[in-house]
């Protein structure tokens, strides 16, 4: 299969001139520190013309110009998860659209063909580093929205757990690093569903496997998501998926950490 070239323009960790008001660590809805990340992929051959002639020009993206937008429309005090995920998706939307004329004729383009924006909350994690909602939307040449998901992502959470197979193991618990991904569809057709819905879903995680005591990664990884889904994320949209990754760093000298991971469709 030939590979597909494509052009990328992303801006990475741009911290928000004022915080964003979500769940902290004890569950309180507080304003905290936000950074957004927003990755671009440029449609057809993006921005060959920009390079051909090294300068910018309408095939491209100004990030410097997209960092300043983001920045000024995300400024309220009092914003929220959703309303920045929203705030940026417009910048982007605004930016993507060309036009002008040319010989007396209108033109327009939609430059953009996918965009990802992700919402990093260094604060609102216990026992991680953070954690993360990102919206990723497919748009058509008119700039016609096609797809639309979210997903919510609590990172590297370490939780203390007897777990193993080896008789020394089962004398004391080790530490494990878990991740959890949650994601769903993003339209009208399937509800209002948020990142807001699912905030707090690291202290289900933490509580669930510390009360565990299995031999292997596989049988806790499996009992894990089949409890999240039970206790903790019964209302997400038909078609969501929920992922889960679980190291286990002490048990190999010569490796980072032994990994399972385990993916759930939902009906």
């Amino acid at each position: 299969m030939a590979a597909t070239d494509t052009n990328t323009i992303a801006v990475k960790n741009l911290q928000l001139p004022a915080g964003v008001v979500a769940p902290d660590v004890w569950g309180k809805l507080k304003e905290q520190p936000a950074l957004v990340s927003v990755t671009l992929i440029l449609r057809g051959k993006g921005f060959s013309s920009a390079a051909s002639k090294d300068e910018l020009d309408d095939s491209t993206i100004h990030y410097g110009q997209l960092a300043k937008s983001i920045r000024a429309k995300c400024s309220r005090a009092d914003q929220t998860v959703s309303d920045v995920l929203a705030g940026v998706g417009g910048v982007v939307e605004l930016m993507a659209s060309k036009g002008g004329k040319v010989n007396g004729e209108e033109w327009k383009s939609f430059v953009v063909a996918q965009s990802i924006v992700e919402i990093t909350l260094p604060k609102a994690s216990m026992a991680g580093d953070g954690v993360t909602a990102m919206r990723q939307k497919s748009y058509d040449e008119a700039g016609r929205q096609v797809l639309s998901q979210g997903t919510f992502a609590v990172h590297d959470v370490k939780i203390m757990t007897l777990v193993g197979v080896n008789a020394y193991e089962r004398t004391a618990k080790q530490p494990l690093i878990v991740s959890l991904w949650v994601s769903w569809a993003d339209d009208a057709e399937v509800g209002a569903f948020g990142p807001e819905q699912v905030f707090g879903l690291e202290r289900k995680l933490v509580k669930i496997i510390e009360e565990t005591s299995y031999e292997t990664l596989e049988t806790l990884a499996d009992h894990a998501i089949n409890q999240l889904q039970e206790v903790a994320l019964g209302q997400l949209p038909p078609g969501s998926s929920i992922r889960l990754r679980i190291e286990k760093p002490r048990a190999i000298a010569f490796a980072d950490a032994p990994v399972v991971e385990v993916l759930r469709q939902l009906a």
